[in-house]
């Protein structure tokens, strides 16, 4: 283990015990054995759920909840186990507080602003709509099934159920290797629009703790008039919050960071430091630590520097994640199981319109966007799922009184059990939509081949065919279009905005299609047997290569189809299924940059690479001019 890590366990351990000391020194000591058992177990637990394709946030949450029924909860009460054991609510408090605070300070770290403005249009009718579908119909499905009371019951159940998990939404993205695809943009940027809403409720949550206790003893608010003035006052705190944050941002942080960077020790403390200093601040001003803790993240994950920051004090997620959710198996040991058991006839429902009903708001609101089936159909499996946030949310609703045992029973159970299924969902994606694309079929919307041939003048015969855009395709179309009798080149995709890059060009050769390049019917409508040759760039989807190859080696075995990947597995599985040549990048660009090698190596050193360097250069500012704004989507 390296100095850094042992320096950031040391930092990790200190506010681990200090947040423990007051319990320890009133006899709490003994917690530190259970506290071990628990992390052991929870070690374990870990490994199997990673196996399992699983988040490891439930084996936390069952570790916390095997312990704290062994310690005899809930016949046994807190308020007893306290005195057996003093200082247990104190740690458990402490812990779960700083481990709440850790969480929203790197989701806020990891609040990247180019995953909303990258595809702005996109995900704001998609994000609002998809929000909005949701607050709706839980809305309704709260007091319709879990029996809620009031406005604000329904509302923050509904919020709940409706924000997705930013870590499972990362997770399958990472996992399938579209991250920055149409669907991986639209779908970070609807977590991150999720993610804000939910972060104004918990400050509205806090705060309302807060003002409801002053006005108790002071009697400063009444009515319709308090509930104005305390929208207001906490309006107009939280925009300065965000104000001053920013500014910090941009005068102090900036240079300070870019001093610290030079010391991963440094750094690390530094970061802790500021993110309880900030969360301390706000508490003491009356604006929520949490909603504190979220900003200042993200004033910090804004700067130039954000992946180096990340990856330094990128345990502080698994310590936040670690303590927050051992107290939250705690606190749901506290619950008579009656409250899980005896309302299933909620829970199921509820379950089932969260991890079913969901993918269908995307193919609502990507009808009104245009968007392909495939890629609705995957961003809504992707965001069929509760969240972190949501149970943090659920947790401070709980604590303030808004929620009683049995409605926290129902919330958390249907939030922990969409976790599960929609992981094991994120695993079989592929799977899911050859089963169920004819739910999305009338999003399909595509041209036909006779119109295409009538009024774009497009020849379907011998014609080169760009299944996905990239910059492997970019290059193709420019090969051709050198050509002193430049050949037409058929685009097929399905991201709109390429497809509408290359139509509002008029002197390009592209002749693009809006449709899906991984669909059999868009293959045989746009006659891919009868093209010259065939190039799939869109890398992602292997199982759609691999369909498209046998259909190719049954229509016209002698046809030349091309595919583009990164794995060097995936290859010879193309290979071997009939493609007659890969593109591996890696391969490609290790054996290109090898003669570049030979060639500069043996220069003098002030000679070296430079030519080289400067002809890259060039060319991938050429891309860039050349494609625009649209560079910045593939």
């Amino acid at each position: 283990m390296s100095k850094s890590l042992y320096f950031r366990f040391t930092a990790i351990l200190a506010v681990g015990l200090l947040a423990a000391f007051p319990a320890y020194a009133g006899g709490g000591g003994w917690f530190i054995k259970p506290l071990g058992l628990m992390l052991g177990g929870a070690m374990l637990l870990t490994i199997v759920l990673t196996k399992l394709k699983q988040t490891n946030i439930l084996s936390f949450v069952i570790m916390g909840y095997i312990m704290a029924s062994i310690a005899g909860l809930p016949e046994t009460s807190l308020d007893q186990l306290d005195e057996q054991y003093n200082g247990i609510r104190s740690i458990l408090s402490g812990f779960q507080q700083i481990g709440i605070v850790l969480i929203l300070f790197m989701t806020g770290l990891q609040f990247n602003l180019i995953d909303i403005t990258k595809r702005l249009n996109l995900i704001l009718v998609n994000g609002v709509g998809y929000m909005g579908l949701g607050l709706l119909l839980y809305f309704w499905a709260a007091s319709f099934f879990a029996g809620t009371e009031g406005f604000s019951e329904s509302i923050y159940f509904a919020l709940c159920l409706a924000v997705p998990s930013s870590i499972l939404v990362l997770s399958a993205l990472e996992n399938s290797g579209t991250e920055e695809s149409l669907q991986g943009q639209i779908s970070k940027g609807i977590a991150v629009i999720s993610s804000l809403c939910a972060i104004v409720f918990i400050a509205k949550l806090s705060a309302t703790g807060v003002v409801s206790q002053i006005s108790d003893s002071s009697t400063l608010f009444s009515g319709a008039d308090s509930f104005m003035e305390f929208n207001l006052w906490l309006t107009e705190r939280l925009v300065f919050l965000v104000v001053i944050l920013m500014i910090l941002s941009k005068v102090v942080l900036k240079p300070v960071v870019r001093y610290l960077l030079r010391s991963p020790e440094l750094l690390f403390v530094s970061a802790l430091g500021y993110c309880m200093g900030i969360a301390a601040i706000c508490g003491y001003i009356g604006i929520s630590p949490e909603a504190g803790a979220f900003f200042a993240g993200i004033s910090v994950g804004n700067l130039p520097y954000r992946l180096d920051i990340e990856d330094k004090v990128g345990p502080l997620k698994l310590f936040g994640q670690a303590l927050f959710f051992l107290t939250l198996g705690v606190e749901i040991a506290t619950i008579q199981v009656v409250n899980f058991s005896g309302n299933m006839g909620a829970i199921i429902p509820l379950l089932i319109l969260v991890v079913i009903i969901k993918p269908f708001f995307l193919i609502i609101t990507g009808y009104a966007t245009k968007l392909k089936g495939r890629t609705a159909f995957f961003i809504g499996t992707t965001l069929n799922q509760s969240s972190a946030i949501s149970i943090i949310v659920a947790l401070l609703a709980w604590k303030y009184s808004l929620f009683n045992d049995r409605l926290f029973a129902i919330i958390i159970t249907v939030i922990l059990l969409s976790l599960l299924i929609s992981s094991m969902g994120h695993a079989v994606q592929p799977g899911l939509y050859n089963s169920f694309k004819w739910l999305v079929g009338v999003l399909n919307r595509n041209i036909s081949a006779l119109d295409l041939e009538n009024n774009q003048q497009v020849v379907l015969k011998d014609h080169v065919v760009l299944l996905g855009f990239n910059e492997i395709a970019q290059e193709i179309g420019e090969f051709y279009e050198d050509q002193l009798t430049p050949e037409r080149v058929l685009l097929i995709d399905c991201d709109p905005e390429i497809i509408k890059h290359f139509q509002e060009r008029k002197d390009s050769n592209v002749d693009p299609v809006y449709a899906d390049p991984n669909d059999p019917k868009v293959w045989r409508e746009y006659k891919l047997s009868e093209a010259k040759v065939v190039v799939s760039c869109t890398g992602s989807d292997l199982d759609s290569d691999l369909e498209l190859a046998g259909y190719i080696r049954h229509t016209a075995p002698d046809l030349p189809f091309l595919a583009v990947t990164t794995s060097h597995e995936d290859s010879l599985k193309l290979y071997e299924s009939g493609v007659r040549y890969v593109v591996q990048t890696d391969q490609l660009a290790s054996k290109t940059f090898r003669g570049i090698f030979e060639e500069e190596i043996d220069k003098p050193a002030h000679e070296s690479f430079v030519e080289a360097g400067d002809n890259h250069w060039k060319d991938t500012r050429s891309i860039r001019d050349g494609l625009g704004d649209i560079f910045k989507l593939v």
